[in-house]
This record gives structure tokens, C-alpha cells and sequence, in this order.
């Protein structure tokens, strides 16, 4: 209210709407790209959900990627929007959504993970951890070529995500470098991904082959490779790896449909050392052993490339005894989950607490929601959050959009178990996501404690 009392001391009389809107964004109360659907009088899909959008980060055939902040603690958030053109598709809409929701388990520290998945009339969307940094592409533009240190270091990260990827079901099947985030510390993490395991339908040989990447189709049925072959994701993990260390891309690029098709178009590219002789040696054969056009001749996992980046790395002096984007490598017993659980019912906590014990969780009980809002706000937060609300409903429904937010912010998943009689109620008042989900009764303790395995344990690792 007081900055717009500022404003209103700083228009004159008669002022026109464009003006007003300028000066608001001077002012940084509106974003130009805010600025200009406003003029244009299509502010339709500036605020999804809990979140508005600021700026355009990325555009592509398939959806658009924006920079966003949410409405209730503006904390930066990167937002996909399926394109307008495909919302009319059922079948583009249901894979869009496939694809957020498959990923969106994934917890790994070289994959930038999906918190929230949504749509509102026509607008589909997901959000996604903000990078700060860049894609590899623009950050080539300013680096030019990588050392070869460097570009093994990055090539580890993206088998790495790569490995634990296909652990979860998934191949990538859009491997670029647009598709590799930078982040500002330095870490190499994968984003969109194009096909999220084998039960998502492909398109092959359609003029709009949205869920497989027209490079990888080509390379498939040029080698007579298996569908969905992991395999694939390695020869342009190789092709990344090639132009990181030499500056230059591995095949021309070009837009047209029919030179991409053409399975030469990957048979041709010049050998690393005809183009950079002083590459040493163990850089050269990695490179060379993933870009095999046959796919039995290359790696056949992404563990196995990384056997061979690590020996790189300690040849060359740089390996720094850490994994998996620069994370230190747990040493010893793992450290038993704590679970905060809000509950008031005697006999059922001492219930809780032996079922969890056996399966090293550590457990902790608070009496009402409030009480684990402030322990979530603290400096030693729990690694999760269970509320069994069937005794305060009304409190929970109040309290949980803000244990929302802090487990999201915090990277705790927090879990509201409600009555089956109130479903209705708590739909319309919450959205579940990762970090702030919702079930209702009858829950068992096993599917409780799954959740918390598959979302919470791994993110203690982040």
C-alpha cells in the first residue's frame, strides 16, 4: 500500500495506462514481461496457482520456461508452460503431465528437481527449482572450450544423474546442451526430460515427434537399437563431452527436419584428436567409446562411464574424492530419519513409535500444528513432517499451506493424513504436492512410510 501511495505522489493528472505501467516497472512493481500482457490485455497465465510469473527464461517447440516467484514467500521458482498450440492435444497434455510426474520423484543433486505440478483451464504447468547460472550452451558461448579436467568433471555429473535416472525408471531422451543446467556453483544438472521411462508412448515417424527426440529416433533406427535404449543418452552424453573439451559441436546443427533424420549426420563427426592432437589420451578414448554409433560398442551404463571419468579425473590431478555434483560421500551409519509427527492420541504415538523405530526412523510428537510450524521455521528442522489431523481438521487446514512452504524451502516433506468424510473440504482448500501432500484415511503405516522413504530420505543428500 505504501508503494503505491508513492506512485500515486509521482503521476500527473491525465497520465495514460502505459505510463502508469512504466512507472511501475521503474519502480520494479511490475516485470516487463508483466508490463506487456497487461497492454496487450492478455494477463490470462501471469499467476498459476501459487505462483506469478516475472520473466521468459527459455522457450522451445513444446513449452516455454519462465522465472517466477511464489505468492506467499516469493521465493524464486522456475515455472515449464506447455505451449498454447499443444494444450488442445490431449495426448501432447497427458504426456506433459506424465512427464512432471514421473520426474517429479526424482531427488538427485544433478537433476534440478519438479516441486509442483498443475494446470488451470488451459494452462499446464510445472515448477521447478530455480538455477541460477545458465544452460551449457550459453555458458560455452562465454567459455568457448572446457579444460579436459573440466569437461570429464561435468560429463561425471551428467551420468550421475543419468545413472539414478534409469535406478527410477527413466531415460532422458533429449540430451543437449540446453538441457544441462550450469548452476552458479558450478555443478552440471539435467532438466527436461524427454521420454520418463518406457510406459510413455513415442511417435516415431510423425511430422511432430514431441515425445522423442528427433536425433534420438534417427540414431535408433539407424543402428536398429532396442526402444527406449539407455544406451542412447550415453552417444550424446559423449556428444556434449565433445564439445565441451573442443569448442565445437559434434555435427553441424541445423533446423531442418530431413539432414537431422539422416543417420550420417552422426556417423561423420571428426575423431577428438584429429582436431585437438594434445588431448590426453584417457579424454580421447572416453569420448570415442561413447560416441560408438553401435550401441554395443559404446558404454553400456552411465555407471560404467563413470568408472572410467573418475580414473580420468585422478589422472589428471583433479578428482577430489567427492560425487555426485560435489556432494561428500556419506561415511559410516547412515543417520536415522527424524520424523515430527503432530498427534494427540496416547495409545496410537506408542503405536507409531515402535513401527517407525523398526524401520530407523527417529521419532518426535508435537500436540498441535502450530507447534510444528515453529519447529519447522527453526534452525534444526525435522527431516519430515507427519500430521494425523483426523482430531483438529479445521486446525491443519489452516496451518498447512504454511508447512507448505516451509518444506518446500526447506526441503521437507511434510504429510497431512485427513479423515475420508473431509476429502471434499481438503481439496478445495489445498493442493498437494511433493513437499506438501496430502492422504486420507484409511492410510496404512507402510504407505506412510514409503512416502517418506521415496520423498524425505533422499533429500537429506541435497
Amino acid at each position: 500500500m505504501e508503494q503505491w501511495k508513492q506512485i500515486e505522489r509521482e503521476l500527473t493528472n491525465g497520465e495514460s495506462v502505459a505510463g502508469v505501467l512504466s512507472l511501475m516497472e521503474r519502480r520494479q512493481l511490475l516485470t516487463s514481461l508483466q508490463t506487456k500482457r497487461i497492454l496487450k490485455g492478455t494477463t490470462d497465465g501471469l499467476v498459476l496457482g501459487n505462483y506469478k510469473l516475472l520473466y521468459r527464461n527459455a522457450s522451445g517447440s513444446f513449452a516455454r520456461v519462465y522465472r517466477a516467484a511464489t505468492l506467499d514467500d516469493q521465493q524464486t521458482v522456475a515455472v515449464k508452460l506447455l505451449r498454447e498450440r499443444w494444450a488442445a492435444d490431449p495426448e501432447a497434455v497427458a504426456g506433459f503431465h506424465r512427464e512432471a510426474r514421473i520426474c517429479q520423484r526424482f531427488q538427485h543433486p544433478n537433476i534440478v528437481p519438479i516441486l509442483d505440478v498443475g494446470s488451470e483451464g488451459d494452462f499446464h504447468y510445472f515448477t521447478m527449482d530455480f538455477v541460477e547460472g545458465g544452460n551449457l550452451r550459453d555458458f560455452m558461448r562465454i567459455r568457448k572450450s572446457l579444460s579436459p579436467a573440466e569437461a570429464a568433471r561435468c560429463t561425471y555429473e551428467i551420468c550421475a544423474g543419468l545413472d539414478y535416472a534409469l535406478s527410477m525408471g527413466a531415460t532422458h531422451r533429449d540430451l543437449k546442451l540446453t538441457n544441462v543446467l550450469m548452476s552458479s556453483t558450478g555443478v552440471a544438472k539435467l532438466v527436461d526430460f524427454g521420454l520418463a521411462g518406457a510406459e510413455s508412448p513415442t511417435r516415431v515417424g510423425t511430422s511432430d515427434d514431441v515425445h522423442r527426440a528427433l536425433e534420438y529416433a534417427s540414431l535408433e533406427r539407424g543402428t536398429n537399437a532396442p526402444d527406449n535404449d539407455p544406451r542412447s543418452d550415453l552417444f550424446f552424453a559423449g556428444a556434449i563431452m565433445y564439445e565441451l573439451v573442443s569448442g565445437q559441436s559434434a555435427w553441424p546443427r541445423t533446423r531442418d527436419r530431413d539432414e537431422r533424420k539422416q543417420l550420417s549426420r552422426y556417423t561423420s563427426t571428426p575423431p577428438l584428436r584429429s582436431i585437438l592432437p594434445n588431448v590426453p589420451n584417457c579424454i580421447a578414448a572416453i569420448v570415442d567409446k561413447l560416441m560408438q554409433v553401435g550401441p554395443n560398442d559404446r558404454y553400456q551404463s552411465a555407471a560404467e562411464a563413470m568408472v572410467d571419468l573418475k580414473a580420468a579425473l585422478i589422472e589428471l590431478g583433479e578428482w577430489t574424492g567427492q560425487e555426485d555434483g560435489g556432494i561428500d560421500i556419506a561415511v559410516g551409519e547412515p543417520q536415522p530419519f527424524e520424523l515430527l509427527i503432530v498427534d494427540s492420541v496416547k495409545k496410537r504415538i506408542k503405536a507409531l513409535t515402535e513401527y517407525f523405530a523398526k524401520h530407523e526412523f527417529e521419532t518426535s510428537f508435537v500436540s498441535h500444528p502450530d507447534v510444528a510450524i515453529e519447529r519447522l521455521k527453526g534452525d534444526s528442522p525435522p527431516d519430515g513432517l507427519l500430521v494425523l489431523a483426523d482430531h483438529f481438521t479445521d486446525e491443519t487446514l489452516s496451518a498447512f499451506p504454511q508447512m507448505q512452504a516451509y518444506g518446500r524451502s526447506k526441503k521437507v516433506p511434510c504429510l497431512a493424513v485427513f479423515p475420508r468424510e473431509e476429502e471434499e473440504r481438503v481439496n478445495k482448500s489445498i493442493r498437494s504436492t511433493k513437499f506438501g501432500a496430502t492422504a486420507f484415511q484409511p492410510a496404512t503405516l507402510r504407505e506412510i512410510r514409503l512416502h517418506f522413504e521415496e520423498v524425505g530420505a533422499i533429500t537429506r543428500s541435497m
